[in-house]
């Protein structure tokens, strides 16, 4: 066998436990935070003691704790699963709504740590493109007559109301529960999609009554 041949050959192995070792690292952060509920208690020698490895081995895999702990909350989104993902979609944002604002419940700290640390929000930033994507699709369904300065506010709200921060903000100025704020933000949402349902009409009649000859 020639050296050429031997250099091509993927060790697989290696990749393997390299990738086991590492899956170990973030399910130990995984049931530290867990534990604690607090990102304050995620550290190296902590996390290394959970996964049974030397705290070298969690430094090599991970040089810096912000590293750690985004993928930490990269793990904790994974397994967070309101059944439906994004909505990109009028039917699907209107069945996901209630729903998702109970599940926020179940896991109050992981979803409080979400929006007011910043390693929570450097995760939720990295999945900013896909969102607001998805929030353009719905208005783009739902009121494609828009202007682009309002289907991208129209878009920017929604997402909101669809957020976490929706839900933290109701859960502690008025003291509702997952399901009753879920029902509250629907209700703004449906009206909201009226209005845009309306204002897109309106739009479309308005440019098939301009007269031929305007613009000459």
């Amino acid at each position: 066998m020639s050296p050429a041949t031997r250099i091509e050959a993927p060790a697989l192995p290696y990749v393997n436990k390299t990738r086991r070792t590492r899956e170990r690292i973030v399910l130990g952060a995984a049931e530290v935070y867990h534990e604690h509920k607090s990102l304050e208690h995620v550290t190296f020698s902590a996390v290394a003691q959970r996964a049974r490895v030397a705290e070298m081995t969690v430094f090599r895999h991970f040089p810096k704790r912000e590293l750690l702990l985004r993928a930490l909350w990269d793990h904790l989104d994974r397994s967070f699963d309101n059944g439906n993902g994004i909505p990109d979609s009028e039917l699907a944002l209107l069945e996901q709504q209630s729903a998702l604002f109970r599940a926020f419940d179940k896991i109050p700290a992981q979803i409080l740590a979400s929006i007011g640390t910043p390693a929570g929000r450097a995760a939720r930033a990295a999945s900013n493109p896909e969102i607001r994507q998805a929030f353009l699709s719905v208005v783009d369904e739902v009121a494609p007559a828009l202007t682009a300065v309002e289907r991208a506010r129209a878009a920017a709200i929604l997402q909101l109301l669809h957020s976490p921060y929706a839900w933290a903000s109701l859960r502690e100025q008025w003291g509702l529960s997952g399901d009753t704020a879920g029902k509250a933000s629907l209700y703004v949402i449906e009206l909201l999609m009226n209005e845009l349902k309306r204002r897109s009409e309106s739009t479309k009649r308005n440019s098939r009554t301009v007269p031929a000859s305007f613009g000459r």
